[in-house]
């Protein structure tokens, strides 16, 4: 102590120069700075990647259902009717709940004339044009391509018809 009364050792105020030199919280910005810049596309990467593979596994599984549909048809008549009827439905219970807006569309091709001869294989193919929805904000100048996705099914007729 001093004359004063008052302790003799001063605190000093930091400086610039040995903030800059602590570390501690430097691992905060590191991450803001460097990991959050590379996270994001990422994770928008791994939503595209996600929704591509949810097209791919509906359209298959629509081209399963509608060729299983087709070749258990009682007769010709109904052939087309029942591939409708699977599109509707497949459409309000599986795309429309996964986002999708787009309608798909079938094509079938018969080994045999007509297509429900015994030992025939009936080859049916969903297609789905996916038109992608523009970003907004600060990224509305970046737009995306229409993308085509198609998945097949081959079913054979049985030989009991």
């Amino acid at each position: 102590m001093n004359k004063t009364g008052v302790s003799g050792t001063r605190r000093r105020l930091p400086c610039f120069k040995d903030a800059i030199r602590e570390d501690s919280g430097s691992a905060i910005i590191e991450f803001v700075v460097l990991a959050l810049p590379l996270m994001i596309p990422i994770v928008i990467y791994l939503g595209v990647v996600h929704q591509n593979s949810t097209i791919n596994s509906d359209l298959h599984n629509l081209a399963r259902q509608s060729a299983r549909a087709f070749i258990t048809s009682p007769n010709e008549s109904y052939e087309y009717a029942r591939l409708q009827s699977i599109v509707n439905l497949f459409e309000k219970r599986v795309l429309q709940p996964d986002g999708i807006v787009e309608i798909p569309t079938l094509s079938v091709e018969c080994s045999a004339t007509p297509c429900l001869t015994p030992d025939s294989r009936v080859k049916v193919t969903a297609s789905l044009i996916s038109i992608r929805q523009r970003f907004s904000g600060i990224f509305r100048f970046i737009t995306a391509p229409e993308v085509q996705f198609s998945a097949s099914d081959v079913q054979i007729v049985d030989a009991w018809r």
